[in-house]
């Protein structure tokens, strides 16, 4: 393949998968794949969960050669960031394993691995299709996504629950500690359906769609592509690049999160969020990774105690303005988990309790979406 591009196009292009490929597990994944036509190119990044496709439209001229290749992509981009002449020159020929890098005075030579040896994630046999405003769904996956799992051996909380019933789509992640849920509302009806997003492919996700927001293409609405192993869905980021996303499902059964949202709480806070959130940050100076717990204590109907100590005997304790009704009550929790979800909701918030060691719910008051959080107290 024999290519000549501008290297801005270029960069741009690579910016949307080179973070797909940093988290390879075979050698080869820690290439970008390259597929050279008369008319365009395409860039593919895989880690074998994740399939990140980006198709650019090409000028006249640009394809002296049709071929593909792949080519290492952490090398490839850090390369193509600092030449220094606008057009890029790539000259690559499997046969002899080497891509050819030129950019006015600049020269590079990698080292390539066969196109045809790339992986695929495999093919969607799309069964159902989704609708919904980009704005929807970049709001459910910014209130939910920061609740998912990091590592578990329950790989269904690794992901994000997609709950589709009707009009209805509902967003749940949890890690075990902490519940997010979140709803939103579907162009069109659809058939019930729920599937589990890996994390992955919700992070990737929402990157693409910040990216997208900024250029108001699409008419600010995603389709989304589900069947029962894949979610898929194409980007239209201008005329000149399309982005496909694909990722494999988890296969598991998700908790029935209805059951973990608790009704009977008969003490309640209602605070400023950036008011608890400020405290929350200083307090968070004194814990450590043994003492990760802050104390709230509620008795005052105007005021709340928040107190926090380590192993050092290091003591702070803060008073905060709140409305409270109900009987006394003293309960820990994460500090990290708590300050979590209030930096996903605004103004005053809302925090229901019915006994120390029993799981709070916690809303945003007067929001129109019905965010819903859960967070475990610690034991004191």
């Amino acid at each position: 393949m024999k290519l000549v591009v501008n290297r801005g196009l270029f960069i741009k292009a690579m910016s949307f998968v080179v973070e797909v490929a940093n988290r390879h597990r075979l050698p080869i994944l820690g290439n970008i794949k390259l597929v050279l036509d008369t008319d365009q190119l395409t860039l593919t990044a895989s880690d074998l969960e994740v399939e990140l496709t980006c198709h650019v439209l090409l000028p006249k001229g640009a394809c002296q050669q049709v071929g593909a290749v792949t080519v290492p992509a952490d090398k490839l981009f850090s390369i193509c960031k600092l030449l220094p002449e606008d057009d890029v020159c790539f000259d690559a020929s499997e046969n002899l394993g080497r891509c050819h890098i030129s950019s006015g005075k600049s020269n590079y030579s990698l080292a390539t691995l066969p196109a045809s040896d790339f992986p695929s994630i495999g093919q969607p046999n799309t069964q159902k299709s989704v609708k919904v405003s980009l704005d929807d769904l970049s709001g459910l996956l910014k209130h939910t996504r920061f609740a998912m799992a990091t590592q578990d051996v329950r790989h269904y909380l690794t992901g994000l629950l997609l709950e589709i019933s009707g009009q209805n789509l509902t967003a749940v992640a949890t890690d075990g500690h902490r519940l997010a849920v979140a709803y939103r509302s579907l162009i069109e009806s659809c058939d019930d359906t729920r599937v589990i997003i890996p994390g992955k492919a919700v992070s990737g996700l929402e990157r693409l769609l910040l990216e997208l927001a900024k250029t108001a293409q699409n008419g600010g609405l995603v389709e989304l592509g589900i069947d029962d192993e894949f979610l898929y869905s194409a980007l239209n980021f201008g005329q000149e690049m399309t982005i496909n996303l694909t990722a494999r499902l988890i296969d598991g059964k998700f908790p029935d999160y209805r059951r973990v949202l608790p009704t009977a709480n008969d003490k309640i806070a209602v605070f400023d969020k950036d008011e608890m959130v400020a405290v929350l940050r200083r307090i968070s100076v004194l814990n450590t990774k043994e003492s990760p717990g802050v104390l709230l204590g509620f008795g005052s109907s105007d005021t709340a105690t928040i107190s926090s100590n380590n192993r050092e005997q290091d003591e702070a304790v803060e008073v905060l303005p709140v409305s409270f009704t109900g009987q006394p009550i003293e309960l820990s929790f994460n500090e990290g988990y708590l300050r979590a979800v209030l930096n996903v909701l605004e103004g005053d918030v809302r925090l229901e309790m019915v006994h120390p060691n029993s799981p709070a719910l916690i809303y945003q008051v007067g929001d129109e979406h019905r965010h819903q959080y859960v967070v475990m107290p610690m034991r004191v």
